[in-house]
């Protein structure tokens, strides 16, 4: 009964039905809310009503959906309580941020400008950049845009969003993961998911774990690695900080 695009189908459902409706997306049930007002009401008045993240197949294999994004409830309060503090220190809001930002801006204008008018892919040099900001503030690290382990990571990336759509069907008709082959790309979604936790990301972890006595905590991982230890070595910390929840950077 779908379209191609979705919104296309909403849209004439909700012509039909009203700002809210209803439907099964394969097990899972769906409240559709349509409109600017249904919207506001539910997102912004009533934000502990609706605060629930969708609980996935795909999230349990990677994250044991205990991460920011694939979280609800106790856990997700106490992952945001932190992302949000660590976030500040680093600068967000401030001018500090901006002025790293600036910096990569700064970076990505002389490359274009080194081209001298040869065909350059912007697109990458783009997603490259972007990438960029958001490595300085967590892995306090930039990379250059030609690295190899840099350009690799990109490109998982880009099979992973390629991919994500696919997948979801799987989190509405789980039965569909027992499939034989991988018509729904759900392994090499998850493999290369994998990837780039296991190695782009746990190296940098590791690396931070070793150098925490030092106690440097320029990025987003050594305060989140500070965190850890204080919760640790308190009596009232988080349980969802410390133990089986401990360091779930990934998402």
């Amino acid at each position: 009964m779908m379209k191609k695009d979705p919104r296309e189908q909403f849209a004439a459902w909700r012509r039909q039905y009203g700002d809210v409706f209803s439907l099964y997306l394969g097990s899972q049930l769906v409240v559709v809310l349509n409109g600017y007002k249904v919207i506001k009401d539910a997102l912004v008045k009533n934000p502990n009503a609706f605060s629930d993240r969708l609980h996935t197949y795909i999230n349990d294999l990677i994250t044991d959906s205990r991460g920011v994004v694939d979280t609800s409830g106790p856990v997700w309060k106490a992952q945001r309580k932190v992302a949000i503090e660590i976030l500040r220190e680093l600068g967000m809001g401030k001018n500090v941020l901006a002025a790293k930002i600036e910096e990569e801006v700064k970076e990505y204008i002389r490359v274009i400008s080194e081209s001298q008018g040869q065909p350059l892919d912007l697109a990458h040099l783009t997603q490259a950049s972007v990438s960029n900001n958001m490595c300085s503030i967590v892995l306090g690290k930039r990379f250059e845009y030609d690295d190899d382990v840099f350009a690799n990571n990109l490109r998982l990336i880009d099979a992973i969003v390629r991919d994500a759509g696919a997948g979801a069907a799987v989190s509405y008709i789980p039965f569909l993961r027992h499939l034989p082959g991988d018509y729904f790309k759900v392994n090499r979604l998850v493999d290369n998911m994998r990837l780039v936790m296991q190695k782009f990301m746990k190296p940098f972890v590791d690396e931070h774990y070793r150098r925490s006595e030092e106690g440097s905590e320029d990025d987003f991982i050594g305060a989140y690695i500070r965190e850890i230890h204080h919760h640790r070595n308190s009596q009232s910390g988080s349980p969802y900080i410390n133990g089986k929840y401990t360091l779930r950077l990934s998402s």
